[in-house]
């Protein structure tokens, strides 16, 4: 009877503890990144007599019941859109792995932002994230030297449209527009007088704001109307104020080809606007975001875009190799394997921009092993109270000896 009452009571424990671990996975249920925890129960047995187990003598027995409370599941949670371009979320296997004062933490909870010294860090424990960069493997990233983009002067400007081969034999390009090595716009024109000798001939000068001539040349096309090589291009050189004069490019097309400004024979009006133009303005940084294989994405006020950095993910051979510290932060056992690499790579998940992993919960299955675990305690404490009735009735029998 009293192994009954040390039975009842190890299952009254494990019970008790399978009731915490039910009790945290419920309090978690909106928390990002949190993985249940699986209380797993297994029998207990006792050995009496001092044998050696398979030796004459010996006897085994039913001692109760212990609990693991350390068995993590790491089943994909729910992955919901937060609207923060600095949140992330993996899709299938991999932690993001984080540096805290030397040591690396690994998390699901992608939640990011920069600190005050432009340092990208996890919001909840400031520990940094670990980052790939082109000078090494592993770094983290500062955002301070990517707050501005330099600007880069106008080397080449395509033109596209028609000229005409009948009617007015001139034409002005008004809308011309360049980029400096300072980032500013310099305004040019250019003007285009028809040959009156041969229609397919165009002569061309280019002047600056103050009326520059600053350069000029012949355009010339084919019979079928597309421009002839060597005769294609305008060359200039731009003299902005108080900066060194750059030289631009003034291209009519590819020489053969339809792609640009062409002349043909049933034109009889003019047309030209700018196709594109290399060079860019000064920019600052507008948005940071995630893509799916963590590439950290900055988009600047003059539309150019750079990823500097790239998100690594940490992969395990299994999920015992891991140890929970809370905020949703894991750290590797002692002779863990573990490897740092990209997203979508040996077998890793992608990520997600915008989202976070939420808590992978399951309410309905929770509350069933909540009904089991209240029903095992209630019949462990039933067996306990049954056995102490029955150790009274023996104690009283005594007494009345």
């Amino acid at each position: 009877m009293l192994g009954t009452i040390y039975i009842g009571l190890s299952g009254m424990t494990a019970y008790s503890k399978g009731l915490d671990v039910i009790s945290n996975n419920v309090a978690n249920l909106n928390t990002p990144g949190f993985k249940l925890t699986d209380p797993t129960f297994s029998d207990a047995l006792y050995r009496n007599g001092g044998a050696i187990e398979g030796s004459s003598g010996t006897s085994t027995g039913g001692a109760g019941v212990s609990v693991n409370t350390d068995r993590a599941s790491f089943r994909q949670g729910e992955m919901r859109d937060t609207g923060n371009s600095m949140d992330a979320g993996v899709e299938g296997n991999g932690f993001f792995a984080l540096d805290r004062d030397g040591e690396t933490l690994y998390t699901r909870a992608g939640q990011f932002e920069f600190n005050k010294d432009g340092v990208l860090v996890d919001r909840a424990t400031g520990a940094k994230v670990i980052v790939s960069m082109e000078a090494s493997d592993l770094a983290e990233f500062d955002l301070d030297d990517f707050r501005t983009y330099d600007p880069k002067a106008t080397t080449e400007v395509t033109l596209l449209g028609t000229l005409s081969r009948t009617g007015t034999a001139q034409y002005d390009i008004t809308n011309i527009s360049v980029v400096d090595a300072s980032g500013a716009r310099q305004a040019l024109k250019a003007k285009l007088v028809r040959s009156d000798t041969d229609a397919t001939v165009w002569k061309a000068e280019v002047t600056d704001a103050d009326n520059n001539l600053i350069g000029s040349g012949e355009v010339h096309f084919n019979a079928d109307g597309t421009p002839v090589a060597d005769f294609n291009k305008i060359a200039v050189s731009v003299k902005p104020k108080d900066l060194p004069a750059f030289d631009v490019t003034l291209s009519f097309g590819a020489a053969g080809k339809f792609s640009g400004v062409n002349s043909l024979s049933s034109n009889t009006s003019s047309q030209i606007s700018v196709l594109k133009q290399n060079g860019v303005e000064r920019g600052v940084l507008s948005t940071t975001s995630f893509d799916d294989h963590g590439k950290l994405t900055l988009t600047y006020s003059n539309g150019e875009k750079r990823t500097p950095a790239t998100l690594l993910l940490a992969q395990f051979n299994s999920s015992e190799q891991l140890r929970a510290l809370g905020e949703g932060l894991y750290v590797a056992r002692a002779g863990a394997s573990v490897a740092l690499a990209p997203a979508q790579s040996q077998g890793r998940g992608n990520i997600v921009g915008s989202k976070v992993e939420m808590s992978n919960v399951d309410l309905t299955q929770q509350f069933t092993d909540l009904i089991i675990i209240q029903r095992g305690y209630q019949a462990s404490s039933q067996m306990t109270s049954v056995a102490n009735e029955m150790m009274q009735q023996l104690l009283a029998m005594g007494d009345k000896r």
